[in-house]
């Protein structure tokens, strides 16, 4: 039987990280799992319990973000995997398969390039490498980065998931839709957090190092994304050594819950080979 997910705080360079757990007996490694923009560590809380039947599954709150300690400074996506990378070395879980969605995936890449050591493979899920390379969201995306803070966070988030996910992708869902909702009312970001959040997303620029990526690398993406363009994804695989592209069709930009029960065996399928 696997465990239930179990919440945690470690301190990393003078901030609480808040982070989730689930690990079995003997597990085979770990599983770090980093969210994207406005998001927390309940983003992957139902994917825990699949993970920690055979790793030990771990989700952080990034700085700033659900029960991690606030801040008032500007940082980028580097100081975001650095404290990743202190995660890590504190609970002892390195080197750990790294999922990353979106700019949780800019925080992967940059632990890579910063840590090489902690990391034993890349699963890089409609992420891109930024600067120059980047292809632009089309106009759902850009909308849907600009959040209403006037609504409820849950209306605010459904709102923005109706932009990003694929056409009718919510009405066909909704019991998970009123799941996501739930979520947001639980731990949203303040209107400053959120602006300082987006902010260290514009930092993010590993385009000239992607040749220095040398773990395992499975770059997933829907060919529907309107927020990290599809051509980004391939970009990835096209750049980073030896890594493979998966593309879901009629796919948006929440794979991980679009495609939920293929997103978990194929990744499942891709950590057994590394």
């Amino acid at each position: 039987m696997t465990p239930e997910a179990s919440s945690h705080k470690v301190l990393v360079g003078g901030r609480r990280i808040a982070y989730d757990e689930v690990t079995p007996v003997d597990p085979a490694g770990t599983v770090l799992f980093l969210t994207g923009l406005g998001g927390t560590r309940v983003a992957w809380r139902a994917h825990l319990p699949v993970f920690g039947r055979r790793y030990r599954a771990l989700s952080l709150d990034h700085r700033d973000s659900g029960d991690s300690d606030p801040v008032e400074a500007d940082y980028t996506t580097a100081d975001q995997a650095d404290d990743a990378a202190g995660l890590l070395q504190a609970l002892g879980a390195a080197p750990a398969h790294i999922v990353g969605l979106s700019m949780g995936g800019f925080v992967a890449l940059n632990l890579a390039v910063r840590h090489p050591s902690l990391v034993r493979s890349l699963t890089l899920v409609a992420t891109s490498a930024g600067g120059a390379s980047h292809v632009p969201p089309d106009p759902a995306g850009l909308e849907s980065l600009r959040p209403d803070f006037t609504l409820r966070p849950a209306e605010r988030a459904l709102t923005t998931f109706r932009l990003i996910t694929a056409p009718g992708w919510m009405d066909a869902h909704p019991e998970l839709a009123a799941r996501m909702a739930a979520n947001a009312e639980a731990q949203p970001l303040s209107p400053a957090g959120y602006a300082r959040q987006f902010r260290s997303t514009r930092t993010h620029d590993v385009t000239g190092q992607l040749a220095q990526v040398q773990v395992p690398t499975l770059v997933l993406h829907g060919d529907a994304d309107p927020l990290v363009r599809y051509e980004n994804g391939q970009h990835l695989a096209r750049h980073i050594p030896g890594a493979r592209l998966l593309t879901y069709p009629g796919t948006g930009h929440l794979p991980q819950l679009e495609r939920f029960t293929d997103f978990n065996r194929d990744v499942l399928a891709f950590l057994a080979t590394t």
